[in-house]
């Protein structure tokens, strides 16, 4: 198997410089109507994009503010014979079931 070896900053410059170029040399074989079909192609790619990013970030806050009401609820202390309660449903030192 090859070991991948970052490249350098020079070589990143490089590839970003032929990228750009390889780029420009593409718009201008593209016609006018053709550049305006890629720039709606890519607007619509950036808003599906950002739909998914804001998906994310709102199943993030879902899960995190789930996460802190079960954080909240959940007992510090065994309200049978006082010991710290270490999560789950029973007292891991006298049994009894840590909620009520």
């Amino acid at each position: 198997m090859q070991d991948f070896k970052e490249p350098s900053r020079e070589e990143l410059e490089k590839m970003l410089e032929k990228a750009k170029a390889d780029l420009q040399a593409a718009l201008d074989k593209m016609t006018p109507e053709e550049r305006r079909q890629a720039e709606l192609n890519a607007q619509k790619a950036i808003e599906e994009d950002n739909a998914r990013m804001q998906s994310l970030i709102d199943d993030a806050n879902r899960v995190a503010a789930q996460t802190s009401a079960q954080n909240a609820q959940a007992p510090k202390f065994c309200p049978s014979c006082g010991a710290p309660a270490s999560g789950g449903n029973f007292c891991q030192y006298c049994g009894n079931p840590l909620r009520g």
